[in-house]
């Protein structure tokens, strides 16, 4: 049985301040979120520490790729609500449970986003660094 609600989210009704948002529609769909949007389900949660755990194993498995043999759609892929319960009964919910009891893991995840967000601000200062040489050397006469 399902420890948490998940539904899908309305932009008419408040936004609950302990929940997590998921992406449903697009090739990011399974992407969580702290802020909601038009297309994503509401992830109940009962406190800010469940939310960080249940936001990073989220992540790491859309990260993954995990939720793209699930995405339906020849347009506009999507994941269905009823999709997505049964994978939370049999996959993500067991991974949360165990990143609940072994927080180190998330900690790890955590670490990695952290480095590839450094890597890609050097990558931006890289490429900065050779369009200011191009324009500075073959540019100006």
């Amino acid at each position: 049985m399902l420890q948490h609600k998940v539904r899908t989210y309305s932009v008419h009704s408040p936004a609950p301040k302990t929940a997590l948002y998921i992406l449903s529609r697009g090739r990011n769909a399974g992407k969580p979120m702290f802020e909601p949007c038009p297309n994503c389900f509401i992830f109940y949660c009962s406190s800010p520490e469940e939310i960080e755990t249940v936001y990073w194993t989220f992540y790491a498995l859309w990260k993954n790729g995990f939720f793209h043999p699930h995405l339906c759609g020849s347009v506009i892929e999507m994941l269905r609500l009823s999709d997505l319960k049964k994978l939370l009964l049999q996959w993500i919910q067991p991974g949360i449970e165990k990143a609940t009891r072994n927080p180190e893991m998330v900690n790890k995840i955590k670490s990695t986003w952290e480095l590839e967000q450094k890597i890609q601000e050097q990558s931006k200062a890289i490429q900065e660094l050779r369009h200011s040489l191009v324009r500075r050397y073959y540019l100006t006469m």
